[in-house]
């Protein structure tokens, strides 16, 4: 595949910013840092026209560890800069059975790492102050990124030069908490980053001082780790450039563009990742499975469809598989009916799951298949198991 080059704006000027080279399906590169061409014009950190950046950084999941890693790299380069960073967290959450078990924040985690000086919220009081950093100062500048939490206006007023947030895509498009899992849902052909303003009354509302232009092409069966990670890198790229270039001091020069608002509200795998047999066809229930990393049923028997209480099935490497409609004597194969086959490809054979999708929505092969309760088991294997089994009434998926 042709090399594919990222372009990225700022305010009102273009640089090369990297490139993607030799895309293979759901796979991204990194981008690597060019010179930027000598047309460009190119801001010097040591004439800064501000003061050094006393950052207070919010986040919590791996999205955000790659932006704080990249500004900790910046500071230990270009103190200048950035004279200190401050992390700002969510409390530790308690999880699994009986809620026993603490979960640290994964930027938690690497502020420990850095030794970074680190604080933690559960939800911002009225009395709840930006901290001083381990000079005695006052923090200059918040960068929220994946945090979780609406920072308070008063806050980003009392930073001198307010906050900055990344986002992954191309605001105004996909404001809301799950971009990247509503860009491979809608099979969004580009993406993108966008580093903000924050807003001081609504989420992903802020003036956009650097965009990914052109967009990020994302090529068929991409899968949403895949796309996380190289946002997330890109990301951090852009958000360095936008301090580097001073580009957060007033006056701004906020980016235009033509991409129509759209909402990506938070995603409940509960009912996304779920498949609907009778509705969704092989193509989709397949892009559900690359966005979502598995999907999921219910077991269920021809004799017993009623059961409400029925195991649940949770299947992975889903792809789609040229099948015919209709059985051996033409009669039609109900959704979500499940069989075993042999496969012999390039002189070798394997034994593989197939399910029927709705009616002319075809099939899908499934590499794994975890039953409840149980382990994650070859499909393959399950199928041949458990149709081999006698008393045991025709299994479909419900």
């Amino acid at each position: 595949m042709r090399s594919l080059r990222s372009l990225v704006s700022f305010g009102g000027h273009t640089h090369y910013h990297g490139s993607l080279h030799s895309l293979s399906p759901g796979t991204f590169p990194i981008c690597a840092r060019r010179t930027p061409p000598v047309h460009c014009r190119s801001v010097s950190t040591e004439s800064l026209t501000h003061e050094p950046l006393n950052i207070l950084f919010c986040g919590s999941d791996h999205f955000s560890t790659t932006s704080l890693k990249a500004l900790h790299d910046e500071h230990l380069s270009n103190g200048n800069l950035i004279r200190s960073i401050d992390v700002l967290t969510l409390e530790d959450k308690r999880s699994g059975r009986g809620m026993k078990t603490i979960r640290e924040v994964p930027v938690k985690s690497l502020a420990k790492s850095l030794s970074l000086p680190r604080h933690e919220v559960y939800n911002f009081g009225s009395n709840w102050k930006l901290p001083d950093n381990i000079f005695g100062e006052k923090i200059n500048m918040l960068i929220a990124v994946s945090f979780g939490l609406f920072i308070p206006a008063q806050l980003i007023s009392d930073a001198k030069y307010g906050g900055l947030n990344v986002h992954p895509s191309l605001l105004p498009m996909y404001r809301g908490a799950a971009p990247i899992y509503h860009t491979l849902l809608d099979q969004r052909p580009v993406t993108g980053v966008s580093v903000q303003t924050l807003h001081p009354t609504e989420f992903d509302c802020g003036k956009i001082l650097l965009q990914t232009d052109p967009p990020l092409t994302i090529p068929p069966k991409t899968r949403y780790q895949a796309l996380h990670d190289i946002l997330a890198v890109h990301g951090a790229e852009l958000l360095v450039e936008t301090l580097r270039r001073g580009l957060f001091v007033p006056p701004l020069n906020p980016i235009k563009n033509d991409y129509k608002p759209s909402l990506a509200r938070k995603i409940n795998p509960e009912i996304h990742a779920r498949i609907n047999w009778m509705s969704q066809d092989a193509e989709e229930i397949e892009r559900r499975c690359d966005a979502f990393n598995t999907v999921w049923c219910k077991l269920s028997t021809v004799e017993t469809p009623e059961l409400e209480r029925r195991k649940r099935a949770i299947l992975s490497g889903v792809s789609t598989f040229k099948r015919p409609e209709e059985g051996p004597e033409k009669t039609e194969i109900e959704p979500g009916t499940f069989q075993h086959l042999a496969v012999r490809k390039d002189g070798s054979s394997y034994e593989t799951m197939i399910a029927k999708c709705r009616k002319g929505g075809g099939w899908i092969s499934v590499e794994g298949i975890k039953i409840e309760g149980k382990r994650l088991v070859n499909a393959g294997e399950w199928a041949r198991s458990v149709l081999a089994q006698t008393g045991k009434g025709n299994k479909i998926f419900a």
